[in-house]
């Protein structure tokens, strides 16, 4: 028999993690930890459940983003559904438009693990949904930006293939340096440690400020990504050379696959081949596990993306935001203030903190 319910009891968020660890179509932007740790920001979070016979079947983890008079639930992408469910999606947009209304909120914001195109695949992602779906009746469009959204996924296929074989469909400049780095003395190790973790977050934090990105601070990150590292949810690893880290990556687990979060390489260092020796090795141990594709994940300047096309990976777009706003007043008002903020934004946090002082 099929239940749906929202709960925030950690025995059903364990599972709930648990099941997004199992099912290929898994999202890390779903894993309990990072719907919580939208709290930083003094948001609320909630996690709407679908069981059938008491196994979870589906889902998805809500965020209610509220500061003032304005209120939100964004889901930031979802839900996750077990292959064949599909028919689900409308109950499932039934019940979270409710509970936003019940809760007050000015607008409700969506977008679906849907690809945009046609593939002969959907291990990772919804089947198509049919066009008088309740999906299609919201106005397209991601008017909240502060729970970030997932764009799609842009993959490297590793499906029955060897390392060589994935390595033949790099370009050929990857392939000359993934070759290069051979002749260097170069390290890859797993880190674990608060020590070590915080180590490599400041190459993150380097290659950051040396590109011009914001970037959240390893004190408001640290719990989160121990979290994480306990829990077999992610991987921060280094690259060591002449006995310094030199680099480092971040990628998150879940729904079968490797997701590349995050990578930094220092400075004076960064002639070297050394991301790509750090994702070839991850690659190699995506092979290991038997994982079908590892993810470079979407977006990033020119230069990155042209960096991640160099693995032969393919992007997949998913589905735009849907949203649909049940406060006008409300909702045009935010409209109006996010506009005229965004010019002097620096990070959510200043936003947040602008707006609750501001209608005081």
């Amino acid at each position: 028999m099929i239940k749906s319910f929202f709960t925030k009891e950690q025995s059903w968020l364990d599972n709930w993690d648990n099941y997004l660890q199992s099912t290929e179509r898994g999202l890390y932007i779903q894993l309990s930890f990072w719907i919580k740790a939208y709290n930083v920001y003094g948001f609320n979070y909630d996690f709407y459940i679908i069981t059938d016979n008491d196994k979870i079947i589906g889902g998805c983890g809500v965020v209610i983003a509220k500061f003032s008079v304005f209120k939100f639930l964004i889901v930031p992408c979802g839900p996750v559904l077990d292959k064949n469910q599909e028919h689900l999606i409308d109950s499932v947009l039934t019940d979270l438009k409710e509970y936003a209304i019940n809760n007050n909120c000015c607008c409700f914001q969506i977008n679906l693990p849907i690809i945009k195109e046609e593939v002969g695949f959907h291990d990772y992602t919804l089947n198509k949904i049919p066009s008088k779906s309740i999906f299609y009746s919201g106005l397209e469009g991601t008017k909240f930006k502060y729970v970030i959204p997932l764009h799609g996924m842009r993959l490297v296929d590793l499906y029955k293939k060897t390392f060589d074989e994935v390595v033949e469909g790099f370009g050929s400049n990857h392939k000359r340096n993934l070759k290069k780095a051979s002749s260097f003395d170069f390290q890859f190790q797993q880190v674990k440690s608060e020590e070590a973790i915080a180590e490599a977050y400041d190459c993150f934090v380097q290659n950051a400020q040396n590109k011009g990105y914001p970037l959240r601070s390893y004190v408001s990150m640290k719990d989160t990504l121990q979290n994480y590292i306990a829990n077999n949810q992610a991987i921060i690893a280094t690259c060591i050379y002449q006995s310094r880290v030199v680099g480092a990556i971040y990628v998150m687990i879940c729904g079968q696959r490797l997701i590349y979060i995050n990578g930094g390489v220092l400075k004076e260092y960064q002639n070297l081949p050394i991301s790509i020796y750090m994702h070839s090795k991850l690659i190699k141990y995506s092979i290991e596990k038997g994982y079908k594709s590892y993810d470079f994940s979407v977006g990033g300047s020119e230069g990155v993306i042209r960096f991640k096309e160099g693995f032969g990976s393919q992007l997949f777009n998913f589905e735009n935001s849907r949203y649909w706003v049940f406060k006008p007043f409300y909702f045009k008002i935010y409209i109006f203030l996010e506009k005229w903020l965004k010019p002097y934004k620096q990070s959510i946090a200043k936003l947040l903190f602008i707006l609750k002082k501001g209608f005081k």
